[in-house]
């Protein structure tokens, strides 16, 4: 009975393991750094890129507003031309550009807002992002 115990220990603890390796193969790949920017008011916008860099696209989260989308991470589709980036969703069935960069700074549309919001690429905010637990913290939200 005891090697019984044993072999099951050893046979549960290899589907265990093959479980995690699995998990992590399943995790899209994702840039190393969080890129943020933040404005005058406080809104803190973060950005990382998802999946391979032809795929052109983000998770992007908006913290610090009263929105419907705050502190909800969403996948965007990124264009870049020579003038700017624009990470874009679909909202009402239509393409909706959230946020358009250009150099270290931008503007922050959402949807049911009228206003423009004024945002700047924060160093300090970007170090204190983690890539791996941003991607985490999209993967769980669902």
């Amino acid at each position: 009975m005891g090697a019984f115990k044993g072999l099951w220990a050893l046979m549960f603890s290899a589907v265990m393991m093959s479980g995690y390796a699995m998990a992590d193969e399943a995790r899209p790949a994702v840039a190393d750094k969080v890129m943020a920017y933040q404005s005058e008011q406080g809104i803190k916008v973060w950005t990382l890129r998802i999946g391979e860099r032809s795929a052109h696209q983000a998770l992007v989260q908006v913290e610090g507003i009263d929105h419907d989308w705050n502190m909800h991470i969403q996948k965007m589709n990124v264009e870049q031309n020579a003038r700017d980036t624009r990470y874009s969703t679909e909202v009402d069935g239509k393409k909706f550009v959230v946020l358009i960069l250009q150099n270290s700074w931008g503007e922050l549309y959402l949807p049911g807002d009228n206003q423009e919001r004024a945002v700047v690429y924060s160093e300090n905010l970007s170090s204190q992002g983690n890539a791996q637990a941003f991607l985490t913290d999209y993967l769980e939200q669902k």
